[in-house]
């Protein structure tokens, strides 16, 4: 008797939408699963609902996990919440409510990371696990998005709250989280976990960006929750 194969995993980027800096997280990823990195447009501004629809047109037709990087959670979770194919849904360094103040919201407007020196971004996104060669990467990503994109996903995340179609999910749900994290705290967390209590957490030695500075243990943790629904 052939054995199953194993459940494809859909992987939605950080705020960038670019997708570059899940590229060895896919790769390794990839040896264990059919992984399909979905990216976002880069030539118009897409709120959550108009992104969670165009993930849903661009998953495949079969059962998958979906995983939400950062930015990406709530699409995560409206797609594992209201689509029959989602059987695992995965948030890394991510939130189902926006991580700070409403308060915040008018200072969107301000915010143009070409003016932000590149190094305090690297630090505050990867802390000391931050490589010349991923500081590269990421000055080439943040050299690719138009301010006005930024800015409005920005204030989308400071609108959004995902936490009562999160309660709505039945699917396993596992969260991946940095210790270190500046940008989402545990609070989040705590939220996540609130709505799910079933959920799984994995916490790492790492900044924000654990898929990109973690991608082996990051895999790990993935595939060893994907398996359970392999079989």
């Amino acid at each position: 008797m052939d054995a199953p194969e194993a459940i494809p995993i859909i992987l939605l980027p950080g705020m960038d939408g670019t997708g570059e800096l899940l590229k060895a997280l896919a790769d390794q990823l990839s040896l264990h699963r059919p992984v399909r990195l979905i990216t976002y447009p880069l030539d118009r501004p897409l709120g959550y609902a108009q992104l969670a629809a165009y993930v849903r047109e661009r998953a495949p037709d079969c059962p998958f996990v979906v995983l939400g990087e950062s930015f990406s959670g709530p699409i995560a979770i409206e797609i594992a919440a209201t689509d029959p194919r989602a059987v695992g849904l995965v948030l890394a360094s991510s939130f189902a409510r926006h991580p700070l103040p409403t308060q915040f919201a008018p200072l969107t407007r301000l915010l143009d990371l070409r003016w932000l020196p590149k190094r305090i971004i690297a630090t505050a996104l990867m802390g000391s696990d931050a490589t010349p060669e991923l500081i590269a990467r990421l000055h080439r990503v943040l050299a690719t998005l138009p301010h006005e994109i930024v800015q409005f996903r920005a204030r989308e995340v400071l609108r959004v709250d995902k936490r009562d179609r999160l309660r709505e999910v039945t699917c396993p749900v596992l969260c991946l989280h940095g210790r270190f994290d500046r940008l989402v705290g545990k609070r989040q967390v705590d939220e996540i976990v609130t709505a799910q209590s079933r959920c799984q957490e994995r916490w790492f030695d790492s900044s924000h960006m654990l898929l990109a500075t973690h991608p082996e243990a990051a895999v790990k943790a993935i595939n060893q929750f994907c398996e359970h629904m392999d079989e």
